[in-house]
């Protein structure tokens, strides 16, 4: 790697520093520098010199990434940083400096505020701006970034379309680019500097609707040979994405060990499992959970095992279920709220509305995949004008009620196909949908005291292009109502209509006993702010949507057609 020192000029960074995990007494510090980490340190004001580890173990340095771990901090108290190399300070977008603000201690009655985001697409600034002025204002705890963090398929230079055949090494080189370009950004860098942030990938992260196409899924190329190679390239492509989403994004998220018990042994209730980049050949998720005050936060991916069809777990796997599972019996007594992440809104769309029914049976990229098509997989043809199309997929749709199979007549749509399949509402995610949302309002009283109130619930959830908030109403396993708020974009947006009976509905039954309503429908660039009151005896939660302007989101309604 060449020299981080720019020629006649001190030595700069080449991105961050970017926060990560942060506790009341510790926080975790990101850089990508041109050279061996080992050299850099940050110089924490009132705590002491810290050294960077490469995040790049038992082989060369690649990326240049690397996390300092910073530790015996106090509580609720802001410390102001800088990094150093060979003893003399660094300057770079953030002038190698910033700020960070630990926790309040676990037993804290401290009213929080975090905000939720997601979809940063490099084309636009978004609300950047204006979201870095509420964060001056409003000094979170956190930021929750659900997924998109850049666009490795659709803002230019299109990885996925000028890099999928490319040698590994000039690929990866391309991806680790567009994190720099996207995060070397004002007002990015700065705010990305000064608060903690928490970063769970999503399809863009890779591609669009990965593991939501038959060239993802080792089911479908266990049954269909002729598709092996564009499913070995489709791995191959995975796993670049996937390591460089370790070196740049999971690296700084909750890892185990980071939550001690009173007995300072790790916490069986935050069963945090990745630690480094996967093995080739490795699919599993890569949740996390941590604590905030008296809030839990419960991230999941909904990426890194997903295989729609394959029969049992296709959207979390496994592995993650454990973990679910795990989090949400051991839920600490003294939480009152719990915040559930998930990158695709698990309550938005109707299981039995327009958009599933039309598009949730097709399977024209499965035959593509069968006959080892690759140029229809990614590019389906769409030639049917609208009235057309739809009459087709109309009647497609109802011949597959009859029959069992659609015939994937006309292509109206199909390059959306993905989307219907990436939704929680879709027929092959809504036992593990079904089994989330119950789980998460069961824990509404794990291991609460006898005769207390159950703590309170959020779900967030992004992706979906517009922003929008939703009522959950349970009636089982427990009497109880979650709000659900949609934060998407912060800088990506959904400029066609109609929105309401396409990418969301209005009043839906979700599973048995579990409804969803839509409350309120943002159509611009939006960014949602969450706060948190505990009470001892459960909290008060208010999440709302900051745009600019007036939204205005039009229905269309043709399920009854269908």
């Amino acid at each position: 790697m060449p020299s981080s020192k720019r020629p006649g000029g001190r030595p700069r960074l080449v991105l961050g520093p970017v926060l990560g995990h942060t506790d009341h007494r510790s926080t975790r510090i990101w850089i990508q520098v041109r050279d061996d980490p080992r050299d850099y340190a940050v110089r924490v004001d009132g705590a002491g010199l810290f050294p960077f580890e490469s995040t790049e173990t038992g082989g060369a340095i690649e990326f240049g990434t690397a996390i300092a771990e910073v530790r015996g901090l106090e509580p609720d108290r802001r410390y102001t940083y800088r990094i150093l190399r060979a003893g003399r300070y660094l300057s770079g977008v953030s002038g190698g400096r910033g700020s960070v603000r630990t926790l309040p201690p676990p037993e804290s009655m401290t009213p929080l505020l975090f905000n939720a985001i997601s979809c940063n697409g490099a084309s636009q600034l978004g609300a950047w701006q204006q979201f870095a002025d509420h964060v001056d204002k409003a000094q979170p705890s956190f930021i929750v970034m659900m997924g998109d963090q850049v666009y490795l398929d659709e803002d230019p230079p299109d990885i996925f379309e000028q890099h999928f055949d490319s040698d590994r090494a000039t690929r990866r080189r391309a991806m680790a680019e567009k994190y720099r370009f996207n995060w070397i950004r004002e007002p990015v860098a700065r705010l990305l500097a000064n608060t903690p942030c928490y970063m769970v990938w999503d399809d863009h992260d890779i591609r669009d609707g990965w593991g939501s196409l038959a060239s993802d899924s080792p089911t479908m190329a266990a049954r269909h040979a002729r598709g092996a190679e564009i499913f070995r390239k489709c791995s191959v492509f995975f796993e670049d994405a996937r390591d460089v989403y370790w070196h740049f994004q999971g690296c700084r998220n909750p890892r185990p060990g980071d939550h001690l018990d009173a007995l300072n042994q790790p916490d069986p209730a935050f069963p945090n499992y990745v630690d480094g980049p996967l093995p080739s050949g490795q699919r599993i998720g890569m949740p996390f959970v941590f604590r905030c005050g008296r809030l839990m936060v419960m991230v999941l991916d909904s990426r890194g095992a997903r295989d729609v069809f394959r029969a049992d777990k296709p959207i979390l796997g496994t592995t993650q279920w454990a973990f679910v599972d795990q989090v949400l019996a051991l839920v600490p007594a003294d939480v009152d709220a719990l915040a559930v992440v998930t990158a695709t809104p698990v309550a938005s769309q109707d299981p039995d509305g327009q958009t599933q029914k039309l598009m949730g049976g097709r399977t024209d990229d499965v035959e593509a995949f069968r006959r080892g098509d690759e140029q229809t997989l990614f590019h389906p043809p769409s030639k049917d004008s609208k009235p057309v199309g739809i009459v087709k997929a109309i009647v497609s749709a109802k011949i597959e009620r009859l029959v069992g199979r659609n015939p994937n007549l006309g292509d109206f749509q199909i390059s959306n196909l993905d989307e219907a399949r990436d939704q929680w509402s879709h027929r092959f995610s809504r036992p593990e949908q079904r089994a989330l949302m119950q789980k998460a309002f069961a824990a509404r009283l794990a291991n609460r005291p006898p005769n207390a109130r159950g703590r309170e619930l959020i779900f967030l959830g992004g992706d979906i292009h517009i922003g929008a908030t939703f009522e959950i109403s349970a009636t089982r396993p427990v009497k109880a109502k979650a709000p659900l708020l949609v934060s998407s974009g912060i800088s990506q947006i959904e400029n066609r209509q109609p929105f309401v009976g396409v990418y969301v509905d209005q009043d839906f039954a979700v599973a048995p006993g579990i409804r969803s309503e839509l409350k309120t429908v943002v159509t611009q660039f939006n960014f949602g702010v969450i706060t948190v009151v505990p009470t001892g005896h459960g909290a008060q939660i208010q999440a709302a949507l900051a745009h600019e302007g007036n939204s205005v989101a039009f229905a269309l309604d043709i399920k009854d057609l269908i």
